[in-house]
């Protein structure tokens, strides 16, 4: 499928005349400050240009999101034809495929049953463990021995989840695809006879990347930011198909055997997946985007998991922009494949440090005495618009559907939220930068009621920063409005953990279905059809075990 440039032209022609009216207001408040101490005057320019700087980088970001959603909005029907031609496909051959579940003391026993369901008959399973934890390690075992699947353990368990799939990998070549699944990933009974379809239309594509919606939520947390899974998936992933850089996610994504093997394997660093992209291009093949193969990943299950997993992923991003700058250079990406690389990546550490030098600039404002700055209303009008245009793709996808209830609760648990990871992130991209070498955290799964303390403790960081910056904004300004938002969402990050402890109550089917005696209990949100498929074979199979022994 043929890229095209001219979505991000229009990106940068928007953002340079939004860049512009920035730029006019800083001039036209040089112009008219009535300060005679010059020393005075020039630091009060250099601060607010500092500011404008990093909002400039902002809006950039933001209006590439904007673009993104309201082109896909307005366009999609368009945009969603291009893949007719694949969907099409008759495949009558059945290469060999491989489901690799990656696991590091994380099993989840009904994911992976539901992930071996599959309506297709040349693939094999295997479960590669890093666990470390006996209980989890026994629990694989007792799976694999009933539902004889292979199991792969290393000694050397370098290199986290990359290390894992290459130590199998690298001396395995009795396959023609593999596909790589975390410990929560549910894929559909159809997700390989799809995926061939892909392969199929253009030996140059390599990976294919299925599209995600979150899981059945247990809980408010989950429920309401767990719908950003699927906007993302049918706006943003979609447009990156066409007009950006393809992202890969680590999981849900279908490998060809000859792309794997130019790429030389996974890189050994935390963002394998964001690394391996860049690979990819640089050995000449493509990754595509697959609408149509829905698959299920569970949304972390409450805000000390996501606080983990932003951490990890921070620290993977900081490593990849050390290690893989020359390497997007080298890709042979065009132009914009690279800058929306870049800002889908590089965004990660850099913004949390860029608030960091807003809010000291802001504060140094004010302890100079220059409380009466102001820009243009023109500039206030645009960072307001800006900063709701997360709301796009949630208004588009969910518009029609009862999930709309939730866009505006979205939108402020998810500013709190994230706003309130700030010090954690500045910590994180401060300490990467140093030279601290990243980690590969595995997300919590755990499902506990948080207590107050426990909420507290995690939230501590968070609390002190907003105390901080608090005093200090009140100090310099005589008021807290300047730095009023981030304030309220750090100190709001209590709350927001303890969401985790009201309880969803989860759909029930039809009609109870009994299970037969050792049967996994599948408990997850599928059709009752697909359920009593499931019971129908394992009965066939006790039968044939039965008639065996």
């Amino acid at each position: 499928m043929k890229k095209k440039s001219w979505v991000y032209c229009l990106i940068i022609v928007t953002w340079v005349l939004c860049i512009s009216l920035l730029t006019a207001s800083v001039v036209y408040i040089g112009i008219n400050l009535q300060e005679k101490n010059i020393y005075k005057k020039v630091t009060i320019i250099s601060l607010i240009s500092i500011n404008a700087l990093c909002l400039s980088y902002f809006w950039l970001n933001s209006i590439k999101d904007f673009m993104f959603s309201l082109i896909f909005a307005i366009n999609h029907k368009k945009i969603m034809a291009n893949y007719e031609a694949i969907y099409k496909i008759d495949v009558k051959d059945t290469p060999k495929f491989l489901l690799l579940y990656c696991t590091c003391n994380d099993f989840n026993a009904n994911a992976l049953y539901m992930c071996m369901q599959q309506d297709y008959s040349n693939f094999e399973t295997v479960i590669l463990d890093d666990s470390s934890k006996q209980d989890y390690i026994d629990e694989i075992n007792n799976f694999a021995e009933k539902y004889n699947v292979k199991v792969v353990r290393r000694q050397d368990k370098k290199g986290f989840k990359a290390g894992n799939l290459n130590n199998y990998l690298k001396n395995n070549t009795n396959y023609d695809y593999f596909v790589v699944l975390d410990s929560d990933e549910i894929i559909p009974s159809d997700f390989i006879k799809k995926c061939i379809k892909y392969f199929y239309f253009s030996p140059k594509i390599g990976v294919v990347q299925a599209s995600h919606i979150a899981t059945e939520a247990e809980n408010a947390f989950q429920k309401i930011l767990g719908i950003s899974v699927k906007s993302t998936s049918c706006t943003a992933q979609i447009m990156k198909n066409f007009y950006g850089a393809n992202a890969l996610i680590g999981h849900g994504m279908a490998i060809s055997r000859q792309c794997y093997e130019k790429t030389g394997g996974f890189p050994l660093v935390v963002a394998e997946d964001i690394s391996f992209a860049v690979d990819v291009k640089k050995s000449g093949y493509d990754i595509i985007y697959a609408p149509n193969i829905i698959c299920q990943e569970e949304f972390p299950v409450d805000y000390i998991a996501l606080k983990k997993r932003q951490c990890k992923w921070t620290q993977g991003n900081v490593e990849y922009m050390k290690k893989y700058s020359k390497n997007i250079k080298k890709s042979g990406m065009k132009w914009y494949e690279k800058l929306d690389l870049k800002l889908s990546h590089y965004s990660l550490p850099i913004i949390p440090i860029l608030s960091l030098i807003i809010i000291i600039a802001t504060l140094s404002l004010g302890f100079i005495d220059a409380k009466t700055i102001n820009y243009s209303l023109f500039v206030f009008g645009l960072s307001i618009l800006f900063l709701l245009s997360p709301l796009l793709p949630n208004i588009f996808v969910y518009s029609k559907s009862k999930q709309a209830l939730l866009i505006i609760p979205y939108f402020l648990l998810s500013m709190a939220t994230y706003a309130s990871l700030t010090p954690m992130m500045i910590k994180t991209v401060t300490l990467a930068v140093l030279g601290k070498k990243a980690k590969f955290i595995v997300t919590p799964k755990t499902k506990n009621k948080i207590s107050i303390g426990r909420a507290l403790k995690y939230s501590i960081d968070s609390l002190c920063f907003a105390v901080i910056v608090g005093i200090s904004t009140y100090l310099a300004f005589n008021y807290i409005l300047p730095s009023i938002i981030i304030v309220c969402c750090c100190a709001l990050s209590p709350f927001v953990i303890l969401m985790a402890n009201i309880q969803i109550k989860k759909k029930k089917q039809k009609e109870e279905i009994t299970l037969p005696e050792n049967v996994v209990k599948i408990d997850i949100n599928i059709s009752q059809e697909k359920q009593e498929s499931i019971i129908e074979n394992e009965k066939q199979e006790q039968v044939v075990n039965a008639k065996n022994n």
